[in-house]
């Protein structure tokens, strides 16, 4: 799991450095900058795909310009014709995984320049998990091993693991920002698999669901009051039955307890929005063949406050239960209100400009008590006391 990002130069970004946990929230007005801090962990997993064209980063959910616009460009500053993204890791054995990554491109005012980029990631052991294997070398073969061949050995052991490796959570990172139509499997605009960034492909996704997934999917059944059943249809024969009569290529069916049973069956197509958002999300956290590290756009797109707040509190638990890495942006308060601040895995950020216009974050680690009062987080956003509200008007 990365706990730290670092970006320089990229769009509103002149230089901010994060401090990530698993699920991690940010909050801020209308073009603070939040979706710029998903475009540059984007931009990573495209150079560590040697993907890094116009379709390769629309794919994962960058709202694509010329490179001129997405370098840094402010007022009294020289524009420096260079990005710079690092993520790093240390988890609690020592052991160190860091991803940098150096973006130029051949003619910043072409919309179709080439990019060029450097992408390193590096997995290595600590001075002391050296030690540590040295000293177990040594104890366990002094007998069998030379002096000579037992610090060989060593040195061989130490270069297989203190090298360039690939890293497959970056290499994976997407930008989900759901399109109801999509859900319904009446537009599919990008080619991601196994989900598109518009949430294509959740019915497919569903129809590869082993028996523990649908167990697991079937526990939050609850949440959609009406649900009965979740149906793939594999060969589409509802189709012919006259269940979908639009455009709709989903295979994705739903059953209603409150309709009478002969009739009580309707597809994706006609299915209220809230309840595909819902269940994407949720496939999204349990499912094994999807990025262990990714991000959601406008989490609360379509979704009831009140489900907001278990929809929060239920996905930051699954988070870690299926070690899923997540950052989500949102402009409702009541998704704040299923955070635990107490969990360090649980991290809500206010992304603000500042005086310069320069894009920062800061992270909220309690709720400030406001006249000796304890607010939940979602009064406290709205009666301004977090940051994040336009001061622009009244």
């Amino acid at each position: 799991m990365y706990n730290k990002l670092v970006i320089k130069n990229y769009k509103s970004i002149l230089s901010d450095e994060i401090s990530l946990g698993r699920f991690n929230v940010f909050i801020g007005e209308n073009g603070a900058g939040k979706t710029n801090i998903l475009e540059a962990l984007a931009m990573v997993s495209a150079s560590a795909n040697k993907d890094l064209n116009v379709e390769g980063l629309f794919n994962r959910g960058v709202r694509v310009t010329k490179p001129s616009l997405t370098f840094s460009s402010f007022l009294g500053k020289e524009q420096v014709d260079e990005i710079f993204v690092e993520l790093f890791v240390e988890n609690k054995d020592e052991e160190i995984d860091s991803v940098s990554s150096k973006f130029t491109a051949q003619d910043p005012n072409d919309i179709y320049s080439k990019w060029n980029d450097e992408t390193d990631s590096t997995f290595y052991f600590s001075k002391a998990k050296n030690q540590e294997l040295e000293h177990f070398i040594i104890e366990n073969y002094k007998d069998h091993l030379s002096t000579d061949f037992q610090h060989e050995f060593i040195k061989l052991i130490e270069k297989s693991f203190n090298t360039k490796t690939k890293s497959v959570k970056i290499k994976d990172f997407i930008i989900y920002n759901l399109s109801s139509q999509a859900l319904r499997g009446i537009e599919n605009n990008s080619k991601k698999q196994p989900l598109g960034i518009y949430g294509e492909g959740l019915d497919i996704l569903l129809a590869n669901f082993n028996k523990q997934e649908r167990e697991e999917l079937k526990e939050f059944s609850y949440l959609i009051s009406w649900l009965e059943d979740i149906i793939i249809d594999e060969k589409d024969t509802l189709k012919y039955k006259g269940h979908k009569l639009g455009r709709s290529s989903s295979e994705l069916y739903f059953r209603d307890e409150f309709m009478r049973k002969k009739n009580n069956v309707f597809s994706a197509e006609n299915a209220n929005e809230g309840a595909l958002y819902m269940l994407f999300y949720l496939a999204l956290f349990i499912s094994e063949k999807t990025p262990n590290f990714f991000a959601i756009d406008n989490l609360e797109t379509a979704l009831n406050p009140k489900l907001c707040r278990t929809i929060t509190k239920t996905l930051a638990q699954l988070a870690q239960k299926h070690d899923k890495q997540a950052i989500v942006t949102t402009h409702n308060p009541a998704i704040l209100d299923g955070l635990n601040l107490h969990d360090d895995d649980q991290r809500l950020f206010v992304v603000y400009r500042n005086d310069d216009g320069h894009t920062q974050t800061k992270r909220i680690k309690l709720k400030p008590k406001v006249e000796g009062k304890s607010y939940k987080l979602s009064e406290l956003w709205m009666r301004g006391k977090l940051g994040g509200l336009p001061n622009n008007f009244l």
